[in-house]
């Protein structure tokens, strides 16, 4: 039994529609033009998640999506994210592979 779940947080944030421009208003230092999945992978700077991370992950090709990590735990990650279900931000974790992260961009 999978240990994924999904919690919606908020239906009335902003840019809860559009997970890079969400996800720029957590992290300022995320990179513009990140339309399409093969630059969301150029961004990849770390394979280890951390709080605060963003996490790239392989969903809605070609588009791709990115997530917020808000906790690290031995078996499992959980990231915020906007507008994996449609206009939401929603809560979700499982693992890397459960999740489909490919990598990780780093702040500076």
């Amino acid at each position: 039994m999978s240990k994924n779940y999904l919690f919606v947080l908020s239906a009335t944030e902003k840019n809860r529609c559009n997970c890079v421009l969400w996800a720029r208003d957590q992290v300022p230092s995320l990179p513009f033009g990140l339309w399409t999945i093969i630059a969301k992978k150029k961004i990849i700077n770390s394979h280890k998640a951390k709080v605060g991370s963003v996490a790239i992950i392989n969903a809605g090709l070609p588009f791709g999506h990115v997530a917020i990590v808000s906790k690290v735990g031995l078996n499992h990650i959980t990231i915020k994210e906007a507008n994996y279900k449609h206009c939401t931000i929603t809560e979700r974790h499982g693992s890397e592979s459960d999740l489909k992260i490919l990598g990780y961009f780093e702040p500076k």
